[in-house]
């Protein structure tokens, strides 16, 4: 009996209602030593020795992922060879039974043994046939995952198109693919194929023959959080289809189980958008357990960033832990403000060789006419509560207009300032309080996402007209190079009073007010849950605290009813929420 006949009679014999339909494949191409034939107009994808080909029909809910996975040295037995081939690629991922009916045959100097299982794919009931080939002192394996039984002939016709050759395998390092670069410098530049990228400052990146990987210096020691660059897909298709292929093979680069949502999905995906560097990108971000050897997998973080350049999609895998604080409270590795905003840099300053994009500029508060930053009471439409029972409520809003023509119109200001704030990268995280403006002589429009709001000036008064309602802000003023004198304290908190003591020369003593100004309530990721010493700097409504022992800590200073003349006010409000700061 040929592969084919055995397989497909195999196949057969576990499905019912089988119909079998013309495949279509195209010219040979190969993986090592294995020559295959991919199936026409299927998306591909490639993976560390291995390949990928999907079909996703949006609209009918079909699906069917075969993957190819090259040459690996053999157990032994054929036996042996199924049994951790099935473990790793069926039962863990999957969780499927861990002892499936088998059926083997020799096949020119090979085995094929062959075995199909149920599985949830994505809240899906979908079938998985894992096939392996032993022989020659090395083994190969290819596994299909479909919901449809019509694609049973697809991976039938692919088995059967495979041509293996049959010299034994040379002896490799455990670290082949890997190059003899590593490199931990701050923001060095750096290339993978047709992008190019700045390493995060204090960040390391492994350069490898698949990828690039980054990892902060300073995790602290039980955790981990990485950014690889994944090879690009070169496929046609949607920027959904190509997230749900690349979601489902960086999974499996890891080796990760995936974890469901209420509903089945393997992961929370935003909608496709167009960045301010013109291309147009999708993320998505879920959970996934690696297999530890106990039974409870710790459970980590996994999101995919899929940006589409001309022909391909260039693909970034953020893996990371996720932590118990205090029993009650979890977080993520990156949801530290300096691990967020490295991974958000490294992101959108990615460029691309055949890609021209246009060059726009970071803006600052600094220049003619209303920009600036400005403050005032406006009306925000929001979620309805036990006090505002349509969801309308007056808050307070710090308008920004920026010199590159961008504009600020939210209420919570940047809560790290705006010293070094990289203007473009927030507008794509927070779209709907970002948006453009225009002004002269008077009179301007200010452009958000949801609607074009009239402005006017009159006399030293910004007038705002949004929800047809006026409303009258002022200008704050700089607060570059501020300096503070004497020692502020705030409400209890924790069962202690937070206090801060600040000197004209610039030095601080920190006894739990920075912790609070920070407002980040789990102690784990809040870098100022230890009070301390240091200096201070005030730029762009930004304080720095530069702590002796090596920590620094930006907090927001708007300078709301901030005299720079006079160092010792009664009053300081602090933080992008202006808390409240008594002197004492």
């Amino acid at each position: 009996m040929t592969r084919s006949k055995f397989l497909s009679a195999f196949f057969r014999a576990q499905i019912l209602c089988l119909f079998i339909a013309p495949i279509a494949f195209s010219q040979t191409e190969k993986l090592g030593s294995i020559k295959y034939t991919p199936p026409k107009g299927w998306t591909k994808s490639e993976r560390e020795n291995g390949v990928i080909f999907s079909e996703i029909n949006q609209t009918t809910g079909r699906f069917c992922f075969i993957t190819l996975y090259g040459e690996t040295p053999g157990a032994g037995t054929a036996e042996a060879d199924f049994r951790t081939q099935w473990a790793n690629l069926v039962v863990k991922p999957w969780g499927a039974d861990a002892n499936p009916k088998t059926a083997a045959q020799a096949d020119s100097g090979w085995t094929v043994s062959a075995a199909g299982a149920s599985i949830e794919f994505q809240g899906t009931k979908a079938v998985a046939f894992l096939t392996v080939f032993s022989g020659f002192g090395k083994t190969i394996a290819l596994l299909g995952i479909f919901n449809d039984e019509s694609y049973l002939n697809s991976l039938t016709a692919f088995a059967d198109g495979m041509d293996i050759d049959k010299t034994p395998p040379a002896a490799t390092s455990p670290n082949s693919n890997r190059s003899n670069q590593t490199a931990n410098q701050n923001n060095q530049p750096g290339k993978f194929g047709s992008m190019s990228y700045a390493a995060p400052a204090g960040w390391s990146h492994q350069i490898f023959d698949d990828g690039v990987v980054f990892k902060p210096a300073d995790l602290p020691a039980g955790e981990q959080l990485s950014v690889q660059i994944m090879q690009p897909l070169n496929a046609t298709g949607t920027l959904e289809q190509a997230l749900a292929a690349s979601y489902q093979e960086a999974a499996a680069m890891y080796k990760a189980s995936l974890m469901h949502y209420a509903g089945g999905a393997n992961y929370q995906g935003n909608p496709a958008q167009k960045s301010f560097k013109g291309w147009e990108y999708i993320r998505g971000k879920g959970g996934v357990q690696i297999d530890n050897g106990s039974p409870y997998p710790p459970e980590l973080g996994l999101e995919v960033f899929v940006i589409k350049v001309n022909n391909r999609f260039e693909r970034i895998a953020i893996l990371e832990s996720r932590k118990n604080c205090q029993l009650a409270q979890r977080y993520y590795a990156s949801d530290r403000i300096a691990y967020h905003n490295a991974i958000e840099n490294l992101l959108f300053s990615l460029q691309f060789t055949d890609l021209e994009v246009p060059a726009l500029g970071i803006g600052t508060t600094k220049g003619p006419g209303i920009v600036g930053v400005w403050q005032g009471i406006s009306l925000s439409v929001g979620v309805p509560s036990s006090s505002q029972q349509l969801g309308v409520r007056y808050k307070v809003f710090s308008p920004i207009f920026l010199t590159n023509g961008q504009a600020y119109f939210g209420p919570k200001f940047p809560s790290e300032g705006l010293d070094g704030l990289n203007t473009r990268i927030p507008p794509e995280l927070y779209r709907r309080d970002w948006g453009t403006y225009s002004f002269s002589n008077g009179r301007g429009v200010l452009r958000m996402p949801y609607a074009d709001i009239p402005m006017r000036m009159e006399g030293n008064t910004l007038v705002i007209t949004a929800n047809q309602t006026d409303h009258k802000f002022g200008r704050l003023n700089s607060v570059d190079g501020a300096r503070f004198n004497g020692t502020y304290t705030m409400s209890e908190a924790y069962g202690k009073i937070p206090a801060i003591t600040f000197s004209s020369d610039g030095r601080f003593v920190d006894n739990g007010a920075v912790k609070i100004l920070y407002h980040e309530y789990i102690d784990c990721i809040n870098p100022a849950v230890n009070g301390g010493s240091g200096t201070y700097e005030v730029k762009d409504y930004t304080i720095t605290f530069n702590y002796s022992d090596g920590r620094k800590i930006r907090i927001a200073f708007p300078g709301a009813e901030f005299d720079i003349r006079n160092p010792s006010p009664a009053r300081l409000l602090l933080s992008y929420d202006e808390n409240l700061l008594t002197r004492q």
